[in-house]
This record gives C-alpha cells, structure tokens and sequence, in this order.
C-alpha cells in the first residue's frame, strides 16, 4: 500500500476543531419581564383622562370643546365571549 508518507511527503495533519455553537444567553425572568413590560413611550394614552360616565363625558367635551370618543362594544373586554 503506497501513500503519501511511504514516498517521503508528510501526511496532513487533519485536526477536527470542534466548535462551540455560541447561543444566545437564556433569558432570566427579569429580562423577560422587562421585555414585555410598556415602556413609557408606550402608555401615553394612560395619560388622557378617560370618563367612564356618558353624561360627565358630554358634559366635559361641551365645557372644554372637545370631540368625545366613544368606545362601545358587546362581550368580554379580552375577546372571550
């Protein structure tokens, strides 16, 4: 059997590298949490001060000249009727 190092040529030297595959780090909870949690650029309109009365509601838009925006819907708030 003639190869490569019977004829005076060097073998290659084959070294498998094994490489670690780089995950992401788990998230903790608290990362999780921050995540999903509003940020403030996102809650502005926890900033209007809503009227959950019709008539006050009236009463205030005819005082301060504003439209009214009314949001009026049948069944659960979250969709599960």
């Amino acid at each position: 059997m003639a190869g490569p190092a019977q004829d005076g040529a060097k073998e290659p030297n084959v070294t498998a590298t094994i490489t670690a595959v780089q995950h992401p780090a788990t998230p903790t909870f608290r990362d999780t949490i921050a995540y999903v949690r509003p940020k403030p650029e996102e809650s502005k309109w926890l900033e209007i001060p809503w009227q959950t009365d019709l008539w006050e509601g009236r009463r205030l838009a005819m005082a301060e000249g504003k439209p009214i925006f009314l949001w009026a819907m049948n069944g659960n708030p979250l969709g599960c009727t």
